[in-house]
């Protein structure tokens, strides 16, 4: 959710008019701004299970009630705490959110739907725009400046909607549930369910995001995971989590690669086929005498 959680400040604000906006704002943003500013510290990836969780979301909702109360003095912690809370619910309709932990991700995934994440974010704005204008626009100047306010919001979310168009995605695919409520792995974009931890370019597969579950009847292995933004690798000896996210740079596009540790002669066989030497002087498996000969004559 991006301008939805600004909206959302406002239709608080036409109910609790006795709270001033700029609390309500931050507070509806208050899970990413934590993330953001805990991030620069550890990494936002990291950060996500203190900020994003329901639990944490619950937690925070609280101290930031509490502190608006201690530090203003007045009425409408609740009212802060509402506006922290919705953030979550917000985010479930356009992105994947953690409920307990990081591990599994839940949500609608309408970012990767742009015109209808356009559509749901423009019509929260329009229906919380109408309630503040209700509220406080008393005259025509302040209907004016309500108007201009909503297509200001509505420009924003489309430009950010735009982008998401232009960079392109591997197709919509929301997560109702988490991984371990489950009783079978989805299918795999040729219908079959998964039987092996093959390697593949998971933003292709049809685990995108929050689904790249591995399979759990391939030889146990060790799993290498390279982002394909930044290409830090990740190691896992045991089952990979169905939702990974870089610790460096936060992608969740992966490239895998699979290693057993455990004999296995298709694999063996295909690394010595493509094993190379690396000793100096020793030539490339592919050349012949002749074509060595020929290099060392030039």
């Amino acid at each position: 959710m991006y301008v939805g959680h600004a909206a959302i400040a406002l239709a608080i604000r036409a109910r609790r008019p006795e709270v001033p906006l700029v609390p309500l704002v931050l507070a509806s943003y208050g899970p990413d701004w934590a993330e953001l500013i805990l991030g620069l510290f550890e990494g936002r990836a990291e950060m996500r299970e203190v900020t994003h969780t329901v639990p944490a979301v619950l937690a925070c909702a609280l101290t930031a009630a509490a502190a608006y109360s201690l530090f203003t003095n007045r009425a409408g912690a609740g009212a802060v705490m509402l506006a922290w809370l919705l953030h979550w619910p917000a985010d479930f309709l356009t992105a994947h959110k953690p409920l307990l932990g990081t591990s599994d991700l839940v949500g609608l995934d309408l970012y990767d739907l742009p015109a209808a994440d356009f559509a749901v974010e423009s019509f929260l704005v329009v229906v919380c725009c109408v309630m503040y204008a209700r509220a406080f626009a008393r005259t025509p100047a302040h209907r004016r400046w309500v108007v201009a306010m909503a297509t200001l919001l509505i420009g924003m979310q489309g430009g950010l909607d735009f982008g998401l168009a232009r960079a392109g995605n591997a197709g919509w695919h929301p997560v109702l549930a988490d991984r371990r409520w489950r009783s079978h792995p989805p299918l795999s974009v040729s219908g079959q369910r998964p039987t092996s931890a093959s390697a593949c370019v998971l933003h292709s597969c049809w685990y995108f995001h929050s689904e790249r579950a591995m399979a759990t009847d391939s030889p146990r292995a060790v799993v290498t995971l390279v982002c394909l933004t930044c290409g830090k690798e990740q190691f896992f000896t045991q089952e990979v989590p169905a939702a990974v996210a870089c610790t460096q740079c936060g992608s969740t596009v992966f490239r895998t690669f699979t290693t057993p540790t455990e004999p296995d002669e298709a694999v063996i066989d295909a690394a010595e086929m493509q094993a190379r030497s690396i000793a100096y002087g020793d030539s490339s498996p592919d050349s012949t005498a002749d074509d060595v000969r020929d290099l060392d004559a030039r």
